[in-house]
């Protein structure tokens, strides 16, 4: 049976050379090994999809027991699952140090900040993850049914983000929350998708530059709503 998820835990402090290092608990020890096999799982899925990567290799390329990962997790299925949580929640604390408090419009820029520079310094993360989640559309699993309910929570976030800023005044009134949404994930996921096929030809900077104008545009209240 897989066990319950644990916070993840920092690593300790590396001691200096000439003071008496302290013993790490089983917790730290634990939460060590996790971050290694995920590591290792995001090398080999980039290598050879997610199909293809076994716990086995997993365990042996981050330099522990063939059974560590079935021990600790209980399946495969199960570590990718808590994988694609340890991608979401790396995301979700970017996504909000770049957004913070912000509503509306602003919420909105900042949202394409953020995108642009976690694929650009964490291209490993959105590399496997994507992997993971692209091959498991084919099929009912966890897996599956939690990237559907990611795509939904994305939908969500921006049309009530556009609500607010129309509210505010920010916003093009007759903006369409829904269909903006739509508009901007399809464009999201789309340069995603391209640069998983082929990422020397998506220049990222470039492409969200123009995506930023297009957004302006659409956001844009009638110059008598921004006169007050």
């Amino acid at each position: 049976m897989a066990r319950k998820r644990r916070a993840e835990v920092p690593l300790p402090a590396e001691a200096a050379p000439s003071s008496r290092r302290k013993r790490m608990t089983q917790e730290e020890r634990s939460a060590l090994s996790d971050r290694r096999m995920f590591e290792a799982a995001m090398a080999l899925i980039c290598e050879k999809g997610a199909h293809r990567t076994t716990l086995k290799e997993i365990c042996e390329r981050a330099g522990y027991s063939r059974g560590l990962a079935n021990y600790r997790f209980g399946s495969k299925d199960a570590f990718f699952d808590q994988l694609i949580g340890h991608f979401n929640q790396a995301w979700k604390e970017h996504l909000q140090a770049h957004v913070g408090q912000r509503r509306g419009a602003e919420a909105i820029r900042a949202a394409i900040d953020a995108f642009e520079s976690f694929l650009l310094e964490h291209g490993d993360y959105m590399r496997s993850r994507y992997i993971i989640m692209y091959e498991s559309i084919a099929t009912d699993n966890v897996i599956s049914r939690k990237l559907r309910l990611a795509h939904r929570i994305y939908h969500n976030d921006l049309a009530e983000w556009v609500r607010q800023g129309i509210e505010a005044g920010d916003i093009a009134p007759d903006l369409d929350p829904d269909e903006f949404a739509a508009w901007y994930n399809a464009f999201i996921f789309g340069t995603v998708f391209q640069w998983l096929v082929a990422p020397e030809q998506v220049d990222v900077r470039r492409l969200c530059g123009f995506f930023r104008r297009q957004v302006e545009r659409a956001l844009a209240a009638p110059a008598g709503n921004a006169e007050g």
